[in-house]
């Protein structure tokens, strides 16, 4: 990722004036509060920033990224794709909002204020996000929590977002680009629907060419054959049909969520990836997988596997860096297996079998249909998803040091919504140091702090594998 390029113009990101009926799907689902897509980053500052420069910063923001002045426009009948338009009644004010600790003003304090910010839901009638500067943190330091719905973008893309708009430097940076105000307007809802009517009109000659594509490909119809019952095999497994049963240990559901933070020197991560030829997200996987099988050994509930989901980015370099590009991979995690060196190889044959899927991109395949249905119809396909134990991202963060309104981020935490399954996992590197964020379901995991120690033991026996050859290496360790 290189530092962001001095220009004059609003930066390319977020910039497509429609949701893609994958954003669509996403933002339909939170009719049901249980599928609420929310996602969140919980940022620490060393310092307390400068409140005007805080403001005037997010105004900057706003206009370098427009998205974040834009609300959603639907059709008259609530289906279809909807349309992005600058708010007419943007108001900063209520999207920016600064508060104080109460309680014991520990981080434990500060968690729980974020779970209950997380699971308020967003407004929407404005743009969908809100920023909150959070003082009153033990040495002087404070917290920036920021919230917004999984239909502007997906992590990679939120990612790529900070990057651009955090500072390189305490100081402020003359000449900075400053573009214009977004103008107010943008599609009418009836706008929006004559765009759809004209979208499906369109899309006709492509059905007709995969139709003609079809009919010739019966010229080899064993070939034709072959590749049909490939995906037919593969798209159950991809959609989670044929997924080990879910642990009974984990299977109370509700709508409350839980959050908790750790993080680990990304050196350690890339020690065990070294020894043991797995990727540093098979490592990753690895260690929560190796917590969850220590939990279910402590509460004398063991099992062979849990169902666990991975995404898996589908962006491409002509993609824009806003909106959802993602698929999902299926794993059986496998807590039954003793040896941490076996378990994590088991897991990077999974995660490779599962890239390798025929149906691995039937979600989007399928989403233009999907866009269509409305929101309760939408909810009936979350067993998709309310069947998974574990869902885990990992995404690439920002290598370098950055600040906002004079205040270091000195840790990045990330919190993905939690649509149905007992734990989201979700972790980003932010300079060198490797920062996990969990969200979850509080009848799921009955025992958050035993929670907390298997899973800090069990990223331990991850290292061990490095150990010998790398001698000491820093594990996880939970944010105080």
């Amino acid at each position: 990722m290189t530092e962001p390029a001095q220009n004059d113009k609003p930066l390319d990101w977020a910039a497509d004036p429609h949701l893609s009926p994958v954003d669509t799907v996403m933002w339909r689902g939170d009719s049901d509060r249980r599928l609420r897509s929310t996602i969140s980053m919980l940022e620490i500052w060393d310092c307390a920033p400068d409140w005007d420069r805080l403001v005037a910063a997010h105004e900057w923001a706003s206009r370098m990224a427009p998205r974040f002045r834009e609300r959603v426009i639907e059709s008259p009948l609530q289906a279809g794709t909807p349309s992005w338009s600058v708010d007419p009644d943007f108001d900063l004010h209520y999207h920016l909002r600064r508060i104080r600790l109460g309680g014991d003003e520990s981080m434990t304090e500060l968690l729980r204020t974020c779970e209950q910010l997380a699971m308020t839901p967003l407004d929407p009638a404005r743009p969908p996000w809100e920023g909150y500067l959070i003082e009153g943190l033990p040495g002087g330091r404070t917290a920036y929590f920021v919230k917004a719905h999984h239909a502007l973008t997906d992590g990679l893309g939120a990612i790529i977002g900070l990057a651009q708009l955090h500072s390189t430097t305490r100081d402020p940076i003359p000449g900075k680009p400053q573009p214009p105000v977004p103008e107010p307007g943008g599609p009418s809802a009836l706008d929006v629907f004559k765009r759809q009517l004209g979208e499906e009109a369109r899309r006709v000659p492509t059905l007709a060419g995969k139709v003609f594509d079809g009919a010739v490909a019966l010229m080899r119809p064993k070939e034709a054959l072959s590749r049909v019952l490939r995906y037919g095999r593969s798209v159950p497994r991809v959609a989670g049909l044929i997924s080990p049963p879910g642990s009974p240990l984990l299977a109370g559901r509700s709508i409350s969520w839980r959050f908790a933070a750790f993080d680990i020197p990304f050196s350690s991560l890339k020690a065990v990836s070294a020894a043991t030829g797995a990727s540093i997200n098979d490592v990753y996987l690895g260690g929560l997988i190796s917590g969850f099988r220590l939990y279910h050994q402590r509460l004398d509930a063991m099992v062979e596997a849990i169902p666990v989901a991975i995404p898996i980015s589908v962006r491409t370099d002509d993609d824009r860096s806003g909106g959802n590009r993602i698929a999902v991979g299926r794993l059986a995690g496998p807590i039954g297996i003793d040896d941490p060196f076996e378990r994590v190889l088991t897991i990077r044959e999974q995660v490779r079998a599962a890239r390798a899927e025929p149906a691995v991109d039937v979600f989007n395949t399928a989403s233009p249909v999907l866009a269509w249905l409305p929101g309760p119809v939408l909810a009936q396909f979350s067993g998709t998803t309310a069947g998974n134990d574990l869902q885990a991202s990992n995404v690439p963060g920002i290598p370098w040091d950055t600040y906002v309104a004079g205040a270091k981020v000195e840790r990045m935490f990330p919190f993905g919504p939690l649509p149905g399954c007992a734990m989201m996992a979700t972790m980003i590197t932010h300079n060198g140091v490797a920062c996990l964020g969990l969200n979850f379901d509080a009848a799921a995991i009955g025992d958050p702090d035993l929670f907390a120690e298997c899973l800090i033991a069990g990223f331990d026996e991850m290292l061990g594998l490095a150990a010998e050859e790398s001698g000491a290496l820093g594990g996880l360790t939970p944010l105080t």
